[in-house]
């Protein structure tokens, strides 16, 4: 988790920060073998049965592992009366390889090919609240595939260099049918995203080290409406203009320097947007806009148990091709092209503290943000379908400050406690109100006992409630214009070593059976249920 940074690094989107999820990568091993794995989940009231199976090979130059999963879930229940919510079941299955080998002393390649596919997903809140007889994602469709080749160099200025080629391709087709009329609309979108980013990493002595990267990413969208009334057919254009091209070239220079008690690090990029929209609805158009960001940061550790820390950093957003292109209902509104958009901005300061010693470990962070050059969608008086037609403009500025609070205590060789506590407030400057979907105050606290096999933990979350809403929540039809309540759940976790092969798990989910949705979400959250799982190893 990277805090209040993440542009210089990331690229666009990362304003405030960035969650990084790595891919577990099959090892080498001195000697050659096998491993396998096969996981089972269900929960409770038919809502989930998964399974998935793992096959591993390792060696000294070779490493392979090939994964498949199939996962059915079905209608979600509510907290407080146990109703489904129907419908929100679906299907997904998932496959993934990747193998690694070496080429002499110096190169590593890593490859890597995966799949997923979900079938027949409902826009629960739409059926709902939008008297849909049909809506839902009737195929969504992801896959990836890289290759990606490292080299671990002699000297100072490339101790280690690597070059990624990527394929990315996203399908999403979209039924939907109004009750009481015979039309059916069908909706796809293909996304193709084409991928080229080499870095090098330097080390230039023991406490100084960089990483200079470029990367370029090219998308070439093909999107499409069909209106179905009985056996006739008549396309229209879809959701965006179809044959778009959306390309980014990047350049970027990373530097971090430590010496005794103290560490800093700064950072630079520069991002440069190329959108081309042939759009016979509202003419053709082609875009094109930069931005430069920078970060820079600091550390003091006085000892080894206590680290103050510094930072502050730019980000940008540009503009990407649902804000520039998108024509039609999205959530509850009916959106128009925009074509003049340019990037949005933010500058971030963080302070905050780390402590750490045999028993107890803490950190607190606190943050304010502004936020610039906002693309905000301005309600028109028009009306389109039964839906408000909103435009978007880079009109507003706004600003959000809050902090973050974790703990973690020992109490003994097996018993421990831990918390966090998070809180943030938004503000459009602008439009003198709260920005939208704010998250309200929440936190949570966990008892932990240590068995000799395993463990076993009771968690209380918690979520205050948020009332301080904007016009946009207050007309979005997934939230109660009061304000979302408050809400509190208890959950109880352990898992168990059963044998040296078998593995055991166990939820129990929202076990007072309370009531509850987090704030912005179109569907309750989950009632009382029970949570299996049995893992294979071998």
């Amino acid at each position: 988790v990277l805090r209040g940074a993440g542009s210089v690094q990331y690229g666009s989107d990362a304003l405030t920060g960035v969650v990084h999820l790595m891919t577990q990568k099959p090892s080498f091993s001195s000697s050659s073998k096998w491993s396998s794995q096969l996981i089972g989940r269900t929960i409770s009231q038919g809502m989930e049965q998964s399974a998935l199976g793992q096959l591993n090979y390792q060696s000294s130059n070779l490493a392979i592992s090939a994964l498949a999963s199939k996962k059915i879930f079905g209608d979600i229940t509510r907290g407080g009366d146990g109703r489904f919510q129907r419908p929100t079941g679906y299907e997904e299955q998932n496959g993934m390889i990747q193998f690694r080998f070496k080429l002499g002393n110096h190169w590593v390649v890593e490859n890597l090919f995966q799949q997923t596919l979900q079938d027949r997903v409902p826009v629960y809140h739409k059926i709902q609240l939008e008297n849909f007889a049909i809506n839902e994602m009737t195929l969504q469709s992801y896959g990836r595939a890289f290759s990606r080749w490292i080299y671990s160099g002699n000297h100072a200025w490339n101790r280690q260099v690597d070059w990624t080629l990527s394929y990315q391709q996203s399908k999403e087709k979209r039924t939907l049918q109004k009750k009481g009329t015979s039309v059916t609309r069908l909706e796809e979108d293909l996304i193709g995203t084409l991928g080229i980013v080499g870095q090098m990493k330097s080390e230039w002595s023991s406490n100084v080290q960089s990483m200079t990267g470029v990367e370029v990413y090219s998308d070439a969208i093909q999107s499409s409406r069909k209106d179905i009334t009985s056996a006739l057919g008549t396309h229209l254009r879809g959701l965006y203009p179809n044959g778009s091209v959306y390309q980014t070239f990047s350049a970027f220079s990373l530097h971090e320097w430590q010496m005794e008690k103290w560490h800093t690090h700064a950072g630079i990029r520069y991002q440069h947007m190329i959108a081309s929209l042939p759009d016979s609805t509202v003419g053709d158009s082609r875009i094109s806009s930069g931005a430069w960001v920078y970060d820079g940061g600091l550390s003091y550790s006085p000892n080894s148990k206590i680290t103050f820390f510094t930072s502050f950093s730019t980000g940008f957003r540009a503009p990407n091709l649902d804000d520039l292109g998108s024509l039609g209902i999205v959530d509850f509104r009916y959106e128009l092209p925009a074509y003049q958009l340019k990037p949005e901005y933010s500058l971030t300061k963080n302070i905050g503290f780390r402590v750490q010693n045999r028993r107890y470990r803490a950190e607190w962070s606190a943050f304010h943000t502004s936020l610039t050059n906002l693309i905000t969608r301005i309600k028109t008086t028009e009306i389109i379908q039964g839906y408000p037609v909103y435009r978007k403009e880079n009109v507003d500025q706004a600003y959000l400050y809050g902090f973050e609070w974790s703990q973690t205590l020992a109490l003994g060789e097996r018993f421990s406690v831990g918390n966090s506590i998070s809180y943030v407030l938004g503000q459009n400057k602008t439009q003198n109100e709260p920005m939208r979907r704010i998250p309200p105050f929440n936190a949570n606290l966990s008892v932990n006992y240590q068995l000799d096999k395993g463990n076993i933990a009771l968690l209380w979350l918690f979520a205050d409630r948020q009332d301080r809403l904007s016009a946009g929540d207050k007309s979005d039809n997934r939230m109660n214009p009061g304000g979302t309540a408050g809400w509190g759940i208890l959950q109880l976790q352990a898992s168990y070593k059963l044998t040296p092969h078998v593995q055991l798990g166990m939820q129990g989910v929202n076990l007072g059976d309370v009531p509850y949705r987090m704030h912005g979400s179109g569907i309750d959250g989950m009632g009382r249920s029970l949570h299996l799982q049995v893992g294979y190893s071998w």
